[in-house]
Order: C-alpha cells, then structure tokens, then sequence
C-alpha cells in the first residue's frame, strides 16, 4: 500500500501538485497502541482541519480512516476520496468462508475485535466520502450494491509501475521457471501453490522456483513442502526494490494464487518484465490480465487448476512467451503518470458514466 501511495503521490507532484503524506507515524500517540485504529482518523481529521488555512485541496484517505474528516468536511475546506486497495468488509467475509480452505484459523477474538475497530469504520467512511477510488471492478460492484454508495461516486483506478519497469526489452533466456511474489500468508494462496507444485512433482516435472518477499524464514516455508520439492525451491525473504527488474526477468513464469486482491504491484511489474502470469481470477486481476491471452486465470484454491496452468506454460514455451509478450505490452500504458492524469480527470468531475477512469 505504501508503494501505491508513494507512487501516485509522485506522480501527482510531477503534475504540478503539492502532495503532502499523512502516516501513523506522523502524529504523536495519545492512546496504547492496540487503540491506535480507533485514535489516528480522529487525530487525522483534527489535522486536516487544523491545516486548513492552506486552501481548498483533496485529502485520499486509505478506507477505514476517513469518516471523521468527512463528517468535519466544511471545516476542512477539503474534498474526501477513500482509497479502497481491497474492500475490508469483502474481504472480511470471504476470510471467514475460506479459512478452513485457506488453513487459516479466525480467533474469536479477532472475530469480535475486527467488526467493533475496522468494519464499522470502513462502512462510514465509504458512505461518507465525496468520492470513493477502487481498484477493481468486483470492488466497484460491492461498494454499490453491499455498502450502498451510488454509483457515480465510486470510481476504479488502476495501480501503475515505476518507470524502471517501462520499455524493458523482450524477455530473453531467463536462467529459472517459476516466480512467486508475496507475503507468505494463507490469502496469497500458499496452500494452492504448495499442492500444486507437488502436483507437477508427481507429472515429472522439476521447475525452478523462486518464492520472494514472503517475509519469514526459509525454513518456515520449506517446512511445508515435501523433503523432494525442496532442492528446486529457493526463498527470498526480501528484496530491495532496486533488485526487482533483474528478479523478474531471470524467470519465465509469474504465479499468484491469491484468495482475495486488489490490482498487486508484483503482478504488475512481472508482466511488464514479459513474463507469462498465471493467477487467481479474483479482485481487479481480471481488470489488468485477459485470460487465454495475456496469461492464464485460474479459481482461487483449486490447486488442481493451479497445477494445470503451471503444466501448461512450463510444457509449452510457445505458449507461455506470446502470453508473456502481449502482457509485457500492456503495461507499457500503466505508468503512475498516466494513473495520476487519470485521478486528476475524476476530481475534476469527468469520470464516465461506467465508474472507470476515462
């Protein structure tokens, strides 16, 4: 989320506006810590009105944080967009209907605690801002239809890429298969991912597979694969961001599995490295990848679709190169500087009739 804030923040400044960053870390802390999600959109609302004096402005609030300032909206003297990366309360019931699929475990007291701190504000703030941004069309229909907010007040955005990723050549001889970019959790897919490459094991096939920015041990995620599978895994458990093109580009095949996402940078910048996704057919996914074209999209945790995907494009290079071509040119239009002209039309009140960016 913060590489889309900085992204777009950026790009806007490029375009000649005065992008300030409001954080957690921005504002001292009156309250404890576990406290923190009820105390920062108050304290962010009094700074916005507080700040006041610079002039009429937008303030693009992350979802669950707006709903003081929208209701200190005249005081502000600003206009309130929330910025939905993945809409909470979505995502909250379709963690609740997959955990047992996922191998997640909801603590009851993460049942009590999330509705009563985050879902309620998430609910009001949506409903209460001037404008919502979204990043996905399914989001767009939920927001709508599940939360109530008319139509012409939500809009889908896309995410973009940094300029690194814009006009690479064609991807040329990658030295490994499979590339896998995610935090090592339950919702990226892990599961499906795991049973689907001891799948490919037990067809003869061997890739060479990458899992990077998963965030813990190597040990804890080769811990769950099968002893067999492990040689041909290697884990990254971060990667500097000046590291991701060459990443990308010494491998042939980009895998997410997610169960829920909004548009994933990782996705991103792997298609406009060339190489050929494969991925969960979930959030704004579909919004940025054509199935059967650019890549192949799969059901979320259908390990045995997964493996079918991953055999496809490992057996087949022609297949999985054209794929992974016209998906390196697609990209070539998602820079944050395209992304920001696109929010600039919004606020200026020309969005289509259809919720997208024209």
């Amino acid at each position: 989320m913060g590489r889309q804030m900085y992204g777009l923040g950026d790009a806007l400044s490029g375009r000649g506006h005065a992008v300030e960053y409001l954080f957690t870390e921005s504002l001292p802390r009156l309250l404890p810590r576990r406290l923190l999600r009820l105390e920062f959109p108050v304290r962010a609302a009094t700074y916005l009105q507080q700040s006041r004096s610079r002039g009429p402005g937008v303030a693009l609030f992350h979802e669950p944080i707006g709903w003081p300032a929208a209701l200190m909206a005249e005081r502000t003297g600003m206009r309130l967009v929330a910025m939905v990366h993945n809409c909470e309360s979505k995502v909250w019931k379709k963690t609740l209907a997959c955990s047992g699929a996922m191998g997640k475990h909801v603590a009851w007291s993460s049942r009590i605690v999330w509705p009563a701190t985050e879902l309620w504000q998430s609910w009001l703030s949506l409903r209460l801002a001037d404008t919502v941004f979204c990043l996905s069309t399914e989001d767009r229909n939920y927001i709508c239809e599940e939360v109530g907010v008319r139509p012409e007040r939500v809009v889908r955005i896309d995410n973009g890429v940094d300029s690194a990723f814009i006009g690479l050549p064609p991807l040329r001889e990658p030295v490994r298969d499979i590339l896998f970019v995610a935090s090592w959790l339950p919702h990226k897919g892990v599961g499906s991912l795991v049973a689907a490459l001891e799948k490919l094991h037990m067809r003869g096939l061997r890739p060479r597979v990458t899992l990077a920015g998963v965030s813990v041990s190597d040990e804890r995620v080769l811990a769950m694969f099968p002893e067999p599978l492990r040689n041909g895994i290697m884990v990254r458990a971060r990667v500097e961001p000046g590291e991701l093109v060459g990443l990308y580009r010494q491998h042939r095949i980009f895998v997410l599995p997610s169960v829920y996402e909004g548009i994933p940078l990782s996705l991103l910048e792997a298609m406009a490295c060339g190489l050929c996704p494969v991925a969960s057919a979930v959030g704004g996914i579909p919004d940025v990848l054509e199935g059967g074209r650019e890549g192949i999209l799969v059901p979320p945790l259908d390990a045995q679709a997964l493996a079918g995907a991953l055999e496809t494009v490992l057996r087949d290079d022609h297949v999985a190169t054209p794929m992974g071509s016209r998906a390196q040119a697609r990209i070539q239009r998602y820079s944050w500087d395209r992304i920001a002209a696109d929010v600039e039309l919004v606020l200026q009140g020309t969005a289509g009739a259809s919720g997208r960016c024209p």
